[in-house]
């Protein structure tokens, strides 16, 4: 088959590597596309996996986003026309759902946040299959274009992984210190209401001995932070955060991904973000995998830091031969 592939945000770069390779391996025919925000582009460049860029994100407000997906779909439906692929395949983006929809082209749409409303309202409609996680849990989920997956989408590429430890050399680490790492609030996420930065507070009291590793979500970020700690350690360029998060102490963050990277490798986290809790993010803090905390102090870092837990590779593991396989029966 030939499939096209939607690119709209950093995470889903790391989602859709592992599928991609096992497609392109079983000679399928895999074309992508991009929208420029965060770090998509530069972690597409750092992997080597060739795209063609349309579109960029549209700012916080939803009203913009809605209008914006117009002329993006536009920009999609003029491009993939010429392309011809047999199948489109998205993570949480209405954009290529709707293309495909308006082209007759068969779509599958995976998501993993049921609180991202206006994404899902504008895909689910229109897709020909839908994927989920298990953890999300409704009354009305889709009826029979509803799948849902074991585990966690993280999972999903985390269980391919090759950790490296030349990540130590890259950010001048100690690998004998204690390493934390910090994600901050999801500032331009629709979803996301909360001005207040718990993190900015926290960095203040940290140790100057602990080797502390921001991965700012902004050039603004970057700066705040720096101004309040000046022995933080901010990348200057995309890296590789899952060998980075294997390695660490601890991981402490405002937002999802990451968090859910550490449970799944087993590395300690604290949640600190400040929205309704995901389906996801509850599953596993029933689980034990992850903490969650509006103002964790040194004491609680202190006592979760080192704890090494099981992780959750083979669920990743099904999952991603749950989703080749209904990628390959969607035809």
């Amino acid at each position: 088959m030939k499939i096209w592939i939607d690119i709209t945000n950093t995470p889903h770069v790391l989602f859709f590597k592992p599928i991609i390779e096992m497609l392109r391996k079983e000679r399928h025919e895999v074309i992508i596309t991009a929208r420029k925000h965060a770090q998509t582009l530069g972690m597409l460049d750092f992997f080597h996996l060739p795209y063609v860029t349309i579109g960029k994100h549209a700012g916080k407000s939803l009203i913009k986003k809605a209008f914006n997906t117009i002329p993006r779909v536009s920009l999609l439906k003029k491009f993939i026309r010429k392309e011809k692929p047999d199948l489109g395949i998205c993570h949480q983006s209405p954009y290529l759902v709707q293309a495909c929809f308006l082209l007759g082209i068969k779509s599958i749409y995976i998501f993993d946040n049921e609180t991202a409303a206006l994404q899902n309202l504008l895909s689910i409609p229109f897709a020909s299959k839908v994927l989920c996680l298990g953890a999300i849990k409704k009354k009305r989920l889709f009826g029979k274009k509803l799948i849902k997956y074991p585990g966690v989408k993280e999972a999903v590429y985390l269980t391919s992984w090759k950790f490296n430890k030349n990540i130590f050399r890259k950010l001048g680490l100690n690998k004998n210190k204690k390493i934390i790492v910090l994600r901050p609030e999801p500032y331009t996420a629709a979803y996301y209401k909360k001005n207040k930065d718990i993190l900015l507070k926290l960095v203040k009291s940290m140790p100057k001995e602990w080797q502390v590793v921001l991965i700012a979500r902004s050039e603004k970020q970057k700066k705040e932070y720096k101004k309040i700690n000046p022995n933080l350690i901010i990348p200057k360029k995309a890296i590789d955060g899952p060998s980075l998060i294997y390695y660490a102490d601890l991981v402490i963050g405002a937002g999802g991904t990451m968090n859910r990277e550490a449970a799944v490798l087993g590395t300690p986290v604290i949640s600190t973000y400040q929205e309704k809790s995901l389906a996801v993010d509850e599953w596993l803090i029933k689980k034990g995998l992850m903490i969650h905390s509006l103002d964790p102090s040194l004491s609680l870092i202190k006592k979760v830091m080192g704890r090494k837990k099981k992780s959750m590779l083979k669920e990743g593991k099904q999952a991603l031969d749950l989703i080749i396989g209904e990628i390959e029966k969607t035809r």
